[in-house]
């Protein structure tokens, strides 16, 4: 199973940061897109997966998202899904804390005990 992982931020992780971070830690992957940049994914050389982020969405009602989150900070305004493929080495882990780190976030995982989020379009 993928690990899933939440970055809560107030800047926006977007293409040209996450590929930037990207280019520095794993100078020899690749950035792949879906779905028109919703889903952004990194491979290694070889066509590894190491992380997938998905849509950055702002965060409507800040109260429930805490709740959904295992260790939430005290303020953030963006919420961005990520995802580690299975058996993950530690790289794709390294790489969402890079990029965490380049936007001013933090990665957070979410509460077992919260199934929904009210969250809203796209950021941008």
């Amino acid at each position: 199973m993928p690990g899933e992982l939440t970055l809560l931020s107030d800047v926006e992780p977007t293409l040209e940061r996450v590929t930037a971070v990207a280019a520095t830690v794993h100078p020899d992957g690749s950035y792949v897109g879906y779905r028109g940049g919703d889903i952004k994914q990194f491979v290694d050389a070889t066509g590894t997966p190491l992380l997938c982020l998905f849509r950055t969405r702002p965060v409507l009602v800040a109260r429930e998202a805490a709740q959904a989150l295992a260790d939430p900070p005290t303020a953030f305004a963006l919420w961005t899904d990520l995802t580690l493929p299975y058996g993950d080495d530690g790289r794709g882990r390294a790489l969402a804390q890079a990029i965490a780190d380049a936007v001013g976030g933090v990665l957070a995982a979410r509460s077992e005990e919260v199934d929904h989020v009210e969250l809203g379009h796209q950021a941008g």
